[in-house]
């Protein structure tokens, strides 16, 4: 018998206040039948946003997050807001939101082990908070992204957050994509409401820059809903979900719409709120001569990490009076290795006493400290925790990053 399609809801709101961000989540809700309604009193719900970060637009809109709250509280639910640092009690000091829900840091949480089932990447127990595992009602609220890896970051990529801050080196180190899909396996979100009221567009995390766009899009339905509002934002952003490599893993694990076609829209029509968000450099441009990037073996995550480091770093390396050769993607032997030598991705681990190294698939974005260290320029002493330097050990006695810088 065929599935029915997933349906995604969409409502227009360019008023950032608390009434309209309101009113658009009891517009999306309407058009999904209505589903914080089944809720009944003592049910656990958990609200995820992201709200991680305290630079202004970097985040969630509180409003949306205290509609949902206040609506879930009012059916007699235990509501609690989480995100992988403390930052968001910061964020939320002195909002309405503390009468509807108790806002808690996932670094602060006990953590059980847990093996996902069927993990493609995770396959391996990894520490999961406990109010993450215990909810009853899984709501995510991530605000839509750019992201130099990943093209674009929403709901599903969203859930790598529900690891403490600490931890999420993890799911870099077994390959993003792949770990995304595997995250909304171990944590269906029974609902999604996205934020796009503010987007964040350019070269993020690395830098990045937030635009009012003015609407959210929201589903039911696990990680295929995830899905769904995934592909629909996507489109509306200007783009193709097939750039989109989770989604992709996520069809053929059965965990996504075939394509846009396979989702119902409801609300607003999308035209009317279609626009192009700014893009992460995907193209690899060195700044100069005596940059030299070997890439060509590379996956598209690690080749775009370089791009966008490349765009980040421009300044430094035009002022760099060195060589610099960038390499990654698997290889027998290295190409020729000229001045300061930096190796990316996972797939150069033999090789990698040649030169300054960034494991990860791909890196994250703190790692482009390691291409300022070979070019002799500082780093701090938590930046320095982030690669790996032939014949340098003992980083123990250097601060770890602060959570919220590890993106």
């Amino acid at each position: 018998m065929p599935q029915p399609r997933p349906v995604v809801a969409l409502a227009r709101t360019r008023d950032p206040g608390d009434r309209a961000a309101a009113d658009a989540v009891d517009e999306v809700l309407g058009l999904l039948g209505s589903p914080l309604d089944a809720l009944e009193p003592g049910m656990r719900v958990l609200i995820k946003p992201n709200m991680f970060q305290l630079k202004p637009g970097f985040r969630s809109s509180p409003a949306i997050l205290l509609a949902l709250a206040r609506i879930a509280a009012g059916r007699g639910a235990k509501v609690y807001v989480g995100e992988r640092t403390r930052v968001l009690h910061q964020v939320l000091d002195g909002s309405e939101i503390h009468r509807y829900a108790e806002v808690v840091s996932f670094d602060d949480r006990p953590l059980r082990l847990t093996q996902i089932e069927d993990a493609t990447s995770l396959r391996v127990p990894v520490a999961v908070p406990d109010i993450v595992l215990d909810c009853d009602y899984f709501i995510g609220v991530p605000q839509l992204r750019t992201h130099s890896s990943v093209v674009l970051t929403n709901a599903m990529k969203n859930l790598v957050g529900l690891l403490p801050g600490y931890t999420t080196r993890i799911v870099h180190m077994a390959g993003v994509e792949e770990s995304i899909v595997d995250l909304n396996v171990m944590r269906p979100q029974h609902l999604v409401v996205s934020d796009a009221t503010t987007v964040i567009e350019g070269n993020y995390p690395m830098a990045g820059e937030s635009r009012p766009v003015g609407f959210i899009a929201a589903a039911t339905g696990g990680p295929v809903g995830a899905a769904a509002v995934d592909t629909v934002t996507a489109q509306l952003a200007g783009v193709s979900p097939d750039e989109l490599d989770y989604l992709r893993h996520a069809r053929e694990r059965g965990l996504a719409p075939a394509g846009p076609h396979d989702i119902e829209l409801r609300g607003t029509p999308p035209h009317e709120l279609a626009f192009r968000i700014r893009r992460a450099p995907s193209r690899i441009v060195p700044p100069r001569e005596g940059i030299h990037v070997h890439a060509e073996t590379g996956c598209p995550g690690c080749r775009r990490f370089i791009a966008a480091a490349l765009n980040r770093l421009h300044d430094e390396l035009l002022a760099f009076p060195g060589e610099l050769t960038v390499v990654c993607g698997p290889r027998e032997t290295l190409p020729p290795l000229r001045g300061a030598v930096v190796l990316v991705g996972n797939a150069l681990y033999d090789h990698r006493e040649a030169g300054v190294y960034l494991e990860g698939c791909p890196p994250r974005a703190i790692q482009t400290a390691g291409f300022r260290y070979a070019m002799g320029l500082p780093v701090t002493p938590p930046e320095r925790t982030q690669f790996r330097v032939p014949g340098q050990g003992g980083l123990a006695h250097l601060r770890q990053p602060a959570p919220e810088e590890l993106v």
